[in-house]
């Protein structure tokens, strides 16, 4: 479609193709850009929306830039080509690097997320939007002037393709079209540019129409408001398929519709002895994906008697303390805890003291579960120098079960309690299942952080008792913190939720500060900085509003999405600001209706080719394509409302005036610095014909030279 709509509007198939080749070719140099020059590894997932966004944007300029192409030649009467395409290369040049450096800037402004998969999308972005204005002010600007030297004049019907060129060029008969027109009359341009110029800017020039639109605008922003206040955090896995693909039904009732039973898994928590925070200096995950950082363990731990008791203790605390009853997962009126030591410990009495229990009679397990090996009258803790083996022979044999959890052998079940290389035994951890929280579904933020403040309550107590701890310290030094974590990234999700939201937030206020600022040094007027920035804060809150009415919530791709807005919305109102700043009449109505005579069909035009190009993506049974797809939808649309009638009713209703600055006329500067060659050209010129005229030997010779070769 988007081909088509460029053809439609640049009249030349050379053109339209040109123009789709260029906004794709922006694709794989952003991505050399992005992967050879800035070194960077990571590609998201997330990455491959920006096709559809250079679709959008690189189609925006390409209108803009061709607009005023076709406008140069109604404005001005132009000596040459060159002159013709100074001025449009001026006049789009700066609005689109308006633009542009904002949509890159607001992509950058994700960098601010600790996410890395939407840092990688807001990079590469803004690399290819950057690429795309580049290729349109170098590559299409090069098209352009092929299509006026060869083809815009030209038909390709009846061998019109292939005629040599004319006499006059298209701007030759521009200029003759210009100077011919009756005094004090403008040349008509396009029907869509006359609705604007005659229809759109005396609506907005109405103060009825304006006060209406005020008070609709009002409405609608207080109920947006008010459903933004609404927005929260997402409460469940992002969906990876539309809510009606049957196999995402099957997911969601697996998962919702079936009611928790005590048999059911709870979120195994762990508590560690003999682990450090992992070490990320260094880490970069855009430049290495694969390096998380370093493990660190705690040296010499002494893992003696008291260490191993303790921790004994810690298990039964968990399993039989009332305090616990509400935290941890209830089984037969004991808490559920994967404690290793409670079969390590009897193994290793079974094997020194030569009791001769044997799993296969079933006297090991009775042995281990009835707690017998407690009521021995030596010592049940193993010799910190014997422990590294007996965990090895342990965790060898292949025939022992456990005997906590019948049909699982000890390896599988204690596989994430004890850290043992083969040859040291590096950490020891104790889990419990959470009574609250499984591995499998997702609780909002309130209710896992809520369940996970309770477990930091119990790893800070669990620290202060020091129950392990180095050889070089002692029960007095401070002791190591012990880790609290979980391996099926629930917290991490809990922390990412919180992530969205501050996300969302930073990125749309510092996008819409970013566009202020660039609106405010590319205008150097004040008050066009201030309602454009309304205008994109009003895009802002609609847009978020609309989500929450049609039922989403904050995950990742809504926090980008919201990130980027102001980025995307920016595109119309800076046009229409930069037209209506350097528009050459001081009146504000003519200023209106001049900058929707120039600017009023490009934007028509980007708009309609990014809504289309939104459209396929409605259809898609992946999430995350679907909602981008609804996003650019709501954003172009949005924008291109709220600027065209709010922006320019405000700028109508306040008359603010711009006092236009003297400038040189460039053309008569030229005109003049040409003129003293002109004359000396003249001079010369009559001096060698009077020279012809006396020179009587080639008047004698009969030379026949024609009068505009002597002219030449």
């Amino acid at each position: 479609f988007v081909f088509l709509w460029l053809r439609l509007n640049v009249s030349s198939w050379f053109l339209a193709t040109v123009g789709i080749v260029e906004i794709f070719f922006s694709i794989p140099v952003g991505w050399f850009l992005f992967t050879v020059v800035f070194q960077i590894k990571y590609f998201a997932f997330l990455n491959s929306l920006s096709i559809f966004i250079v679709a959008a944007i690189g189609a925006d300029d390409i209108f803009i830039f061709m607009d005023a192409y076709q406008q140069s030649a109604r404005v001005k009467s132009w000596p040459d080509l060159e002159t013709r395409m100074s001025w449009v290369y001026r006049r789009t040049g700066t609005a689109m690097a308006i633009t542009s450096a904002t949509t890159c800037t607001a992509f950058l402004c994700t960098l601010i997320t600790p996410l890395v998969q939407i840092q990688s999308f807001g990079i590469f972005a803004a690399l290819v939007i950057l690429i795309d204005y580049v290729l349109v002010m170098t590559l299409f600007c090069t098209s352009v002037i092929i299509y006026h030297n060869k083809y815009e004049s030209r038909g390709c019907c009846g061998g019109g393709c292939w005629k040599k060129n004319l006499e006059l060029t298209p701007t030759d008969q521009a200029r003759i079209a210009f100077e011919e027109k009756p005094e004090g009359e403008e040349l008509k341009g396009d029907r869509i540019s006359e609705f604007f110029k005659t229809k759109m800017a005396p609506f907005i020039l109405n103060q009825r129409n304006r006060l209406v639109l005020f008070v609709v605008f009002a409405v609608w922003i207080g109920v947006a408001v008010w459903q933004t206040a609404q927005l929260e955090p997402t409460r469940e896995t992002e969906q990876f398929l539309n809510e009606d693909h049957p196999l995402q039904k099957s997911f969601t009732i697996l998962g919702n519709e079936f009611p928790t039973a005590d048999e059911d898994l709870g979120l195994p928590v762990h508590y560690a002895w003999g682990l450090r925070e992992v070490d990320r200096t260094g880490v970069a995950l855009l430049l290495d994906p694969d390096n998380f950082g370093v493990p660190r363990y705690i040296p010499d731990m002494r893992w003696d008697g008291p260490c191993q008791t303790g921790l004994l203790e810690v298990c039964e605390e968990f399993q039989s303390l009332p305090e616990y009853n509400e935290l941890i997962k209830r089984k037969n009126a004991l808490g559920t805890v994967s404690c290793v030591w409670e079969e390590l410990l009897p193994f290793y009495v079974n094997a020194s003291q030569n009791l001769g229990h044997q799993t296969s009679d079933g006297s090991y397990c009775e042995f281990v579960t009835g707690k017998t090996w407690k009521q021995t009258d030596t010592n049940y803790t193993i010799p910190p120098d014997e422990l590294d083996g007996v965990i090895s022979d342990f965790l060898s044999s292949s025939k022992l079960r456990s005997c906590v959890e019948p049909g699982t052998s000890v390896r599988g079940r204690y596989k994430n309690e004890l850290g043992f290389d083969g040859t040291t035994l590096q950490y020891v951890s104790i889990s419990v299942e959470a009574s609250v929280l499984d591995p499998f579904s997702r609780k909002p933020e309130s209710v896992a952080r809520a369940e996970y403040d309770q477990f930091v309550t119990i790893q800070t107590k669990l620290t202060e008792r020091n129950i392990c701890y180095s050889s070089s310290a002692d029960s007095t030094s401070t002791p190591e913190p012990v880790i609290m974590t979980d391996l099926n990234e629930i917290f991490i999700f809990m922390n990412n939720q919180s992530i969205y939201v501050q996300t969302a937030i930073q990125s749309s206020l510092l996008g819409v500060a970013i566009a202020f600022v660039v609106l405010l040094l590319a205008t150097r007027k004040l008050h066009l900085a201030a309602f454009a920035s309304l205008s994109i804060a009003c895009v802002l809150v609609s847009v978020t509003g609309t989500m929450v009415l049609i039922g989403w919530t904050l995950g990742s791709i809504e926090s980008i999405l919201i990130g980027i807005i102001a980025g995307f919305s920016v595109d119309y109102v800076v046009h229409l600001a930069h037209a209506y700043e350097t528009a050459d009449s001081e009146d504000t109505a003519a200023r209106i209706t001049e900058s929707f005579s120039t600017m009023g069909i490009s934007v028509l035009n980007g708009m309609i080719t990014s809504i289309a190009a939104s459209i396929p993506l409605f259809f898609c049974q992946l999430q995350f394509f679907h909602k981008f797809g609804v996003f650019i939808c709501l954003t172009i649309a949005f924008s291109w409302i709220f600027a065209n009638f709010l922006f320019m009713s405000v700028l109508a209703q306040l008359k603010i005036p711009i006092k236009k600055k003297k400038k040189k006329n460039k053309e008569n500067v030229v005109i003049a610095a040409a003129a003293p060659v002109a004359v000396a050209a003249q001079v010369e010129e009559e001096t060698n014909q009077q020279q012809y005229a006396n020179n009587d030997e080639l008047n004698a010779s009969g030379s026949n030279f024609s009068e505009k070769e002597l002219e030449c």
